[in-house]
């Protein structure tokens, strides 16, 4: 099936399956703040964020296609502290990033795992021991080790990554198909070096890019008990079951449009807090934004 095809076929299942599945509460996000905004060089394309644990008070984030393979530590205020060059990684289209353990150490997990066209025949996943020097004004820091996946089905754009406690990761689609696919990732891969993966489950709601429903990023809770996921118009919360399955339904939704031009990045901040990040466009900088999804 080609792009254009495969493309309709999204629009064409995505809306059909939002007029079916309204089953789940609405609420608007409270506790809106938006504290900083990166306006320019060097990070332009904040396509993925989560925070990091050996600087307190601080997240990582990354550039997308097109630039080079850094990662940048900065605050809420969008001030840079650190700039890390990951040696031996290519930034073919670096879309997702999440943080957990490798081991007894902390690594950071890069998602190259963008694919526009649904062309690649494998994507990248690159991992690293998060840096905690206290100068990181622009270090060099090697890849731990990197693993090659390929889809059992078909080539996908997405730009969600996902790590467990447990050292497990899971890559969740974009959508451009219509729906959204979740592919586990086991700790254990990394000695083989490559996987080939199927899906475990898929979203339950369609998506469409013609409603701004494309999945753009998803991370799970400090207690793992929550997974949020959101697109460029909606924050989804979903409560894990045992063995990481979700229920038929999100247990909330929180509107989200015009919070950010081209929102991209998801990272939970606290228990009850997550970080939004965006893509600038035109003269709005791609903003930094504290928001709380009600439970109630």
């Amino acid at each position: 099936m080609g792009r254009a095809t495969r493309l309709a076929v999204g629009l064409t299942l995505g809306a059909g399956w939002l007029l079916r599945a309204q089953a789940w509460p609405d609420r608007t996000p409270v506790h809106i703040r938006r504290t900083g905004a990166f306006h320019g060089p060097p990070v332009t394309e904040s396509s993925g964020a989560t925070g990091s644990r050996g600087h307190p008070g601080r997240f990582w984030t990354i550039n997308d296609s097109g630039n080079g393979p850094l990662l940048f530590l900065v605050d809420t205020l969008a001030t840079i502290s650190g700039t890390v060059r990951l040696d031996g990684a290519t930034n073919v289209d670096w879309e997702a990033l999440a943080g957990g353990p490798c081991g007894p150490a902390w690594c950071l997990y890069v998602g190259d795992i963008g694919d526009n066209r649904a062309i690649r025949r494998s994507v990248v996943i690159y991992r690293l021991l998060e840096p905690t020097d206290r100068d990181l004004s622009l270090k060099v820091v090697p890849v731990k080790d990197s693993l090659v996946v390929r889809y059992a089905d078909q080539p996908h754009d997405a730009e969600s990554l996902l790590a467990t406690q447990g050292g497990d990761l899971a890559i969740i689609t974009k959508g451009q198909e219509g729906e959204s696919l979740e592919y586990p990732i086991p700790s254990t891969a990394w000695h083989l070096g490559s996987l080939t993966v199927r899906p475990r489950w898929r979203l339950p709601f369609g998506t469409s890019l013609l409603l701004g429903r494309l999945v753009t990023d998803a991370a799970l809770s400090q207690d793992e008990q929550t997974l949020a996921v959101r697109t460029y118009r909606e924050i989804f919360l979903f409560r894990r079951r045992p063995g990481g399955d979700l229920p038929d339904q999100p247990y909330r939704r929180c509107d989200i449009a015009g919070v950010d031009p081209q929102g991209e990045g998801l990272a939970w901040w606290n228990a009850s807090t997550l970080l939004l990040t965006s893509e600038s466009r035109g003269r709005r900088g791609g903003p930094i934004t504290l928001l709380e999804c009600p439970t109630r």
